[in-house]
């Protein structure tokens, strides 16, 4: 979801809406993919339930990263 000539932000929305009515698809945990904030933003927006992140950019430190995943009450685990 990270190619420059992509709209990351609606084709991550676009995306999720539409496995969310796959009944069968909908039961399982959704892992999001990205390195740009937006775009996690808005996948975890269309979530139901919990969903996992992966491919989080720590450009900008460790603290900015916890303090946005925070807005999501998110469980943030560095790697180990």
């Amino acid at each position: 979801m990270d190619d420059a000539l992509l709209d990351g932000v609606a084709a991550m929305t676009q995306f999720l809406r539409l496995i969310a009515g796959e009944s069968d698809i909908s039961r399982v945990p959704v892992m999001v993919d990205s390195s740009k904030w937006e775009i996690l933003e808005a996948g975890l927006k269309c979530l139901q339930g919990k969903g996992i992140v992966n491919s989080i950019s720590l450009k900008e430190g460790e603290a900015e990263f916890l303090h946005k995943a925070r807005t999501f009450a998110a469980t943030a685990r560095p790697p180990s």
